[in-house]
This record gives C-alpha cells, structure tokens and sequence, in this order.
C-alpha cells in the first residue's frame, strides 16, 4: 500500500512544499504506521435485534417502521416510546428521513438500550426532516408528516414524526433529537410537551450527529410526568460517549413535579415576547398569570446578544455538519461515539443521487466557507460563549426563564419559503442550543392555539423547568 498520492494532496492542501526524496520517506513512516495500527479493530455493542420489522402505514406518516422487542419489565413497562430514525435501534433501517442512506445497525443507542432495559414497550421507528436539517416536516424523504390537530398546519421539525405519533396517541411517548429546535418547535406545533435537556446531559452513542456541540437528545410525551419519567431514565453519563456528562448531585425531575412553587422568580423574555404574533403573547402572559396564581414572581428580563445567537447557532450548525460530511461521518476529539459501519453508510449518503436539493445544498455552501476561511465559525463560537455568560448571569438571579417556544402558530404547509422565514421558525429556540441549557415546551392554554410555552432552566436543572411546566399543567386542566 503507498500513501504517496495522499501525503502530495495533504502538502498540497496545507501549502506544504517537500521534495520527493522526503515524500517517499513519510510513505514509508506512513505505511508504519498503518501496519502497526492493523493491531486495533473496531468494535460495537452486540443486542438483541428487532423482529417482525415492518413499514409503518398510519394516516399521518409518522411512522416510518413498525417492530417488535422482548419486554423486559420495569419501571417504564406502562409506557410505549418510538424512536426518531436517526436514533439506532438494532435490526430496524436508519434512514435519517433520507432515500440517500441505507443503514441498518445492529446495535442499540444507548437511550435506546436504557429506555428498553427499563420496561418500556419500543415498537415503532418515527419519520423525520431529511438528517435532521429543516423544521417543518416537508422535506422528510419518504412523504411529509401531517399534523393531527390540523391537516392544512405543519407538525414541525425536524423530529416530526416523534411529535405528530405522541399527539395523535400512536404512542404514549417519543425520542426526538434537538439541535436548533428540533424537539420543542414540533411539539409547540403538535401540542405535546418536548424537553431539550442540558447539552452532554443524555449519551448520544448510536445517534446521527448533524452538529456535536450542539446536539441534544430528549422526550416528547402527552403530559409533563411522563417527559419526566422518560429523561430520569436516559439521562446520565455513558462510557461509549465521551462527550456526556453526569450530574450526580441532581435529584430525579419526576421527584421533583409536585414540589412547592412559591417563591421561585421567572424572568420573562422581552424581546422574544415583542417579536411573537399577537395571539402567542396573549398566550404567553396567560401562562404568566396562571404562574402567578401558583405563588411564582413573574418579571421581565432582557438577554444581551439574544438576535445575534440566533445567527450563531445556524452558522455553528451548517458549519459543523459540513465538517461531519467531511470526514465521513466522523466526530473528531471528544466524539459522542464511534461506529465504523455507520460512517460508511453516512459517507455514501453524502455521494448518492438520492440526497435531496435542500441538503446538497448545505453541505456544498457550508464546506466552501470552511475550505475559505474558518473565522466566521470563531467569531460565532465567540458569540456562544457570550451569549452563554449573559444567560448564566440572568439565572443567578432568577430560577428560569419564560418565552415562547415559537414566535408563531403552526404554519400552513408551503408558508415557511426562504432563509428568513426558517430563521424565525427557530429564533426562540436555538439560542438555548448555543447555551446548552435545558428547556422544555409545553402547549399553550387555548386547545386551538397550535404553539407552545418555553420554559428554560440552568444546567442540569431539569427539575426546577418541569416543575414550572408542571404546574401550568396543572392550572390550565
């Protein structure tokens, strides 16, 4: 084997000049080193597979797989959950919403292995935007995701058929992944509660990456208790993800739901609340009211650099995922878990004729900015740790925050057309990406307002945001 073709091509990349004599040198160094690296071999988890694996055929095209495991017994054994398909479940096809990947692992996530290992019932695999990049439910590439409060309305994204299942009672409760919003904007559209958990708080061994530093995985559920008891269960470090992290000081959140609201401070996000149509702030400031009946200080606070995390998050993203296209799939340094059958399906995907317009696109953009000049991605990593200090400082003093989820109702399908308009599908929801703090969105008061309520909390203070969700719950039943 030579590595010259590829020693020339990294020079050259580089600006890198050496003679060919030096050349053959480093071939010879690095055929050494390939022959004394054959020593390591790549391993992955074994489980059980999935049986009777089948397509989903529900009205809404939610479900992409139907499937069976043996029941385990435990503490979630009342509950169904589907897993969103970029989430690897052994023996089901992982296409990430994409005809361009052909993936089937055999091996669990492990939310997957947690989630089933407690008891729950996992029987359906959920559709989804294409790998994750677009927050309506259109550009799903095996059909779009109806709503099933309203069929003219988008269900949101991209964990679209996660939310779409959960509200239309397929099941009683759903994994999503959350990397600009991809949890809460689907359930502020589909009226169903999603939590985002503190980023590194949930192990994403066996999930797709779009972008590592801001990914999160989390729950969808009819009611606030079960979101609850869902993340108690996959939340938690895991040797296999070297990026998650545990918080051994933090109660359980479903302990935690019925405790006493009375003297806990909620700031309430002014700009987010000027920015939002008028019938989500009249939602919003009912939300405030029913705080306030339940003995919770509710005042207006502002969020230095709030607009410009916005822009930050989606240039972190692109970036991030053209990096990932790249190197085939691969997260480099502290990676959320490597699977080497996985980046080869992730690599011939990014090559296929089948990957759609919308992702091509973003890929070949972004991955020209990043052969140009990597500074816009410094100076937006810059902006996160900014932002990131202002949002810290303001939950020193106060123990969340209240926005909402989405500045609109679930729009009409065709309706979010343009860079501007996906912006303000996600203005209220990444920025807290780019903070890494939790939030969950649950659905507002009025049973014809497709949009949702934001609450966000400090690292790994899961509790404090599902006890206020909870309480609202409460009040507005």
């Amino acid at each position: 084997m030579t590595y010259e073709h590829h020693l020339k091509r990294v020079a050259s990349q580089l600006g890198i000049d050496i003679d060919s004599q030096t050349f053959q040198d480093y071939n010879g160094a690095v055929t050494g080193l390939h022959n004394h690296y054959k020593c390591l071999s790549s391993t992955e988890p074994q489980h059980q597979n999935a049986s009777d694996v089948r397509p989903g055929d529900d009205e809404l095209n939610a479900i992409r797989y139907q499937f069976e495991l043996p029941e385990t017994g435990g503490p979630l054994q009342d509950l169904s959950v589907g897993i969103k398909e970029s989430i690897s479940v052994g023996g089901v096809p992982m296409h990430c919403g994409s005809k361009a990947l052909e993936f089937t692992p055999e091996y669990h996530a492990t939310v997957v292995d947690r989630l089933h290992q407690a008891g729950a019932k996992l029987t359906v695999s959920t559709n989804m935007d294409e790998f994750a990049y677009f927050t309506t439910g259109e550009t799903c590439g095996f059909g779009q995701v109806s709503n099933p409060h309203s069929p003219e309305c988008v269900p949101g994204g991209s964990s679209s058929g996660s939310a779409a299942a959960v509200a239309a009672g397929f099941v009683d409760a759903a994994l999503g992944g959350d990397t600009a919003g991809s949890i809460r904007i689907p359930a502020s559209f589909c009226r169903v509660v999603g939590l985002k958990p503190t980023h590194r708080a949930v192990s994403r061994f066996g999930v797709a990456d779009l972008a590592p530093s801001l990914d999160s995985i989390g729950p969808f559920g009819k009611n606030v208790e079960t979101v609850a008891r869902v993340y108690d269960t996959i939340a938690g470090a895991d040797p296999k993800d070297e990026s998650s992290l545990v918080n051994l000081s933090s109660p359980t959140t479903t302990a935690g739901l019925d405790t006493g609201k009375e003297g806990l401070t909620v700031g309430l996000v002014r700009h987010a609340l000027a920015e939002a149509d008028d019938e989500v702030t009249e939602q919003i400031e009912e939300v405030a009211k029913s705080l306030a009946d339940s003995g919770v200080e509710v005042e207006p606070v502002t969020l230095p650099q709030y607009e410009r995390a916005t822009d930050a998050g989606l240039a972190i993203v692109g970036t991030e995922f053209a990096a990932l296209t790249l190197t085939e799939g691969h997260s480099m340094g502290t990676g959320t878990g490597y699977s080497q059958s996985w980046a080869k399906a992730a690599s011939a995907a990014i090559q296929s004729d089948e990957l759609s317009e919308n992702i091509r696109k973003q890929i070949m953009l972004h991955a020209a900015l990043c052969q140009e000049d990597l500074g816009y991605y410094v100076a937006a990593k810059n902006i996160a740790s900014t932002f990131t200090a202002a949002v810290d400082t303001v939950l020193n003093e106060y123990d969340a925050l209240l926005l909402p989820t989405t500045p609109m109702t679930a729009p009409a399908f065709g309706a979010i057309d343009g860079p501007a308009d996906f912006q303000r599908t996600v203005c209220n929801t990444v920025p807290f990406n780019v903070s890494g703090h939790p939030a969950v969105s649950i659905p507002l008061p009025a049973e014809d307002v497709l949009a949702g309520a934001q609450f966000v909390g400090r690292r790994f203070d899961e509790q404090t945001v599902l006890a206020l969700a909870n309480a609202v719950e409460v009040q507005t039943e």
